[in-house]
């Protein structure tokens, strides 16, 4: 091939080389055009959410489940929770609890004009209830909100009865909860955005003060490694109430736990039996395994070997002046208080260092709520400001929410039920700055059962 081919041999390759890149770009620019018309067709036939605008009702095909709630905006949930017209709210507790709530659900149904209903049960029922509704394949149930802790929200989870749908990014006052206690606030579980806390109670240590002292000089254990020596020193005034019969007693044998093995053990580990096992009947802090620990106080405790059945069956001890220190919960403080009960001159309420765990219990949507969209608007309603503080007031409760706490009367904040020594002083800083102390449902389950056989029957 002389030199002459050979130039036009090499053109022509360059020539058809060079051609190829346009003939691409020709394509690539023709299917961009056809995406760009499928998607404005896609706009035009999906059909969007059912709303009633100020301008009248405008109705369309599309139904509000797991996949379709995340396009709807907040107003248009609002608007089509007043087309559904009612709310169900499933609550466990007494009637205490029950009267709080119809006061919450009365409040809410003036300003919606939504009809609301609270219905008093208790969790294990409510859950075995949607957990039958499954199985029967019913999709619409009696029950749109639920109020739930730790134990029977893993078994709703986990029997696929929670509505599956992101609640923390659906519903605007979910983000003023702590991501922290968001997410896991329910003792450690997993929650995946869909539980939502809606009060936050608090076990301290209930002295009488009227004859250890005002705090800070009273004589009382102030962390609970000192609480060994404080009851050998003050022999059958100290109680705590059996674990399975009442969250003070549960509640405070896990910041014992905490106190003897440290919190870094237990904080969002994972759990086996084996695990527990290994912690639990291993040297702690004061040298002795955990049950024998329990049992070297029970020497010292109010008639040794019998446990009051209950959170009120011990505070009745503590008001009988059989005893002078008890865990308990604020709220049952400040109800003993509130009735008559209780002589406020002898309650002295602190937290022992190095802290007492704090479960944030809250609410589910139920998978086959009839009211999904009354549902998410009543728990919005439930995390405002103003209904957090009124939670709060009568319920003996701490907001899950910032402000609410300065909306509290002051003559409430003034009941001695509230502990004198909380972080730095102050709610709000508490609050934003921790710590949170959640306590870790399963290895409490099987403190809890393992009590029975270690303790209560030795």
């Amino acid at each position: 091939m002389n030199n002459e081919k050979l130039i036009r041999y090499d053109l022509k390759i360059f020539l058809v080389a060079g051609q190829q890149p346009k003939n691409y770009i020709t394509l690539a620019a023709i299917a961009v055009i056809f995406l760009i018309l499928g998607y404005a067709l896609a706009l035009l036939v999906t059909p969007k959410p059912s709303v009633t605008t100020p301008q009248g009702s405008v109705t369309y095909n599309l139904p509000l489940n797991e996949r379709t709630v995340y396009v709807y905006n907040w107003s248009q949930i609002e608007s089509l929770a007043k087309q559904e017209g009612k709310v169900v709210f499933a609550i466990f507790g007494g009637t205490h609890e029950q009267d709080v709530f119809n006061h919450v659900c009365q409040n809410f149904q003036a300003k919606y004009g939504i009809q609301c209903q609270v219905v008093l049960g208790d969790w294990y029922s409510t859950v075995q209830s949607l957990i039958a509704d499954k199985q029967a394949g019913k999709t619409v149930g009696q029950y749109d909100v639920v109020f739930l802790w730790s134990l029977p929200f893993k078994m709703a989870k986990e029997n696929g009865v929670v509505w599956d749908v992101n609640l923390r990014e659906i519903i605007p006052n979910a983000k003023k909860v702590p991501l922290l206690a968001n997410m896991f606030g329910t003792d450690m579980y997993p929650t995946d955005g869909r539980y939502i806390p809606i009060v936050w109670w608090q076990v301290v240590m209930l002295y009488r003060k009227d004859i250890l002292g005002q705090w800070p000089n009273a004589d009382v254990p102030k962390s609970l490694d000192q609480l060994l020596d404080w009851v050998k020193n003050h022999p059958g005034k100290f109680t705590y109430c059996d674990p399975n019969k009442g969250g003070s007693g549960h509640t405070f044998l896990m910041a014992l736990l905490y106190s003897q093995y440290g919190y870094d053990k237990f904080a969002f580990a994972g759990y086996s039996e084996q695990r527990a096992h290994d912690i639990m009947y291993s040297p702690g802090k004061s040298g002795m395994n955990f049950w024998d620990y329990l049992n070297e106080i029970e020497k010292y405790m109010y008639q040794p070997g019998n446990y009051p059945q209950g959170n009120v069956a011990a505070i009745q001890l503590f008001e009988a002046g059989e005893v002078w220190l008890e865990p308990q919960w604020i709220d049952t403080v400040l109800a003993e208080i509130n009735e008559g009960r209780l002589k406020p001159e002898w309650v002295g309420m602190y937290i022992p260092d190095p802290g007492m765990p704090e479960p944030w219990d809250g609410v589910i949507v139920a998978f086959n709520a009839p009211h999904k969209a009354a549902a998410l608007l009543f728990i919005n309603y439930l995390i405002e400001d103003e209904t957090q503080a009124y939670i709060a007031a009568n319920e003996g409760t701490f907001p899950v929410v910032p402000n609410a706490w300065n909306l509290v009367p002051a003559d409430v904040k003034a009941n001695p039920a509230w502990p004198v020594n909380i972080p730095y002083g102050s709610f709000e800083k508490w609050f934003f700055y921790g710590p949170f102390y959640f306590r870790h449902a399963e290895y409490m389950n099987y403190m809890m059962q393992k009590w029975v056989d270690e303790v209560a029957k030795k």
